[in-house]
């Protein structure tokens, strides 16, 4: 049997890279879903076929949900790029949304700042920086992708990386400068199209080099926390995690019970308090969501 790694995804088709080859695949099992990122076992079928006959294990997968459904993004994965920009409309939400994702998954992140050469990004750049980096430890690069991404490059060599972003924050700017041959590799893709496939795609992965991949998936424009545990969410906020048990109750969902440690350290200006909120609401949210 041949292991391959699915490259790209077209509902339930895929394209999957074996032994120095791409091969159009279908999949044996309907039930079962697979990700960019999924190493697989084939059948070769001829030339440029293949069907997928079983998944290997998985390190770990990234998804999204609402209320009512999962969309699995990536697996496999040792990196997650967050883009984001001060242009346009930056929504916070969405970068706290997708950290948590990280936490949850167990998945590095790297917050990426575009367009640097924006007068209105400095001061921009200077918050994020002070919050998510000097306060809560997380990476960040910062950069004009327009012109120059080398500064990112040492945090994706030797590893798989997921780009993620909300449209118009740059990542197909960022995808070009790294891997040069995107433009080309979009064009050979789009010829499983005419096998009645779509070329709209959950995510394709480039190989920049023998050591390092670069994933690059469509724009989002929000990311959903609806399978995250109500009882786990506090652990996914690293400024929350040191505080944790010692609360009164030990139940105690850092809402509006006494005696919490969490929410007077809100209170003392100890956690940040846009953060404590996107955490309240995530947990309004969570109480109302259905079984998968």
């Amino acid at each position: 049997m041949t292991i391959g790694l699915i490259t790209c995804s077209f509902g339930r088709q895929y394209i999957v890279h074996a032994e120095g080859s791409d091969y159009q695949t279908v999949s044996r099992a309907k039930k079962t879903e697979y990700v960019v990122g999924d190493e697989v076992e084939l059948q070769i079928i001829n030339a440029e076929q293949a069907q997928i006959m079983s998944l290997l294990p998985r390190r770990n997968l990234l998804y999204r949900s609402d209320q009512n459904r999962s969309k699995m993004i990536a697996s496999n994965l040792d990196l997650i790029v967050i883009v984001i920009a001060v242009k346009p409309n930056f929504n916070v939400n969405f970068l706290n949304s997708c950290l948590v994702a990280a936490e949850a998954s167990g998945i590095d992140p790297v917050i990426v700042i575009n367009k640097t050469d924006l007068p209105e990004s400095n001061d921009f750049a200077n918050r994020i920086i002070t919050l998510y980096q000097e306060k809560l430890g997380y990476q960040i690069v910062s950069l004009s992708a327009t012109t120059d991404c080398s500064n990112l490059l040492p945090y994706l060599s030797g590893k798989r990386s997921l780009l993620i972003g909300q449209s118009g924050v740059g990542k197909s700017t960022i995808t070009n400068q790294i891997y040069p041959q995107a433009n080309t590799r979009v064009g050979e893709i789009a010829k499983y199209e005419n096998s009645g496939c779509h070329t709209t795609t959950n995510a394709t992965l480039y190989k920049i080099d023998h050591h390092s991949e670069l994933i690059d998936c469509p724009g989002l424009q929000e990311f959903g926390l609806f399978h995250i545990e109500l009882s786990e969410a506090a652990e996914y906020f690293p400024e929350m995690r040191p505080l944790l048990g010692q609360c009164k109750f030990n139940n105690c969902q850092h809402l509006d019970e006494p005696k919490c440690i969490i929410t007077d350290a809100v209170k003392h200006s100890r956690i940040e308090e846009q953060r404590y909120i996107f955490y309240k609401n995530l947990c309004l949210r969570l109480k109302t969501k259905k079984n998968y």
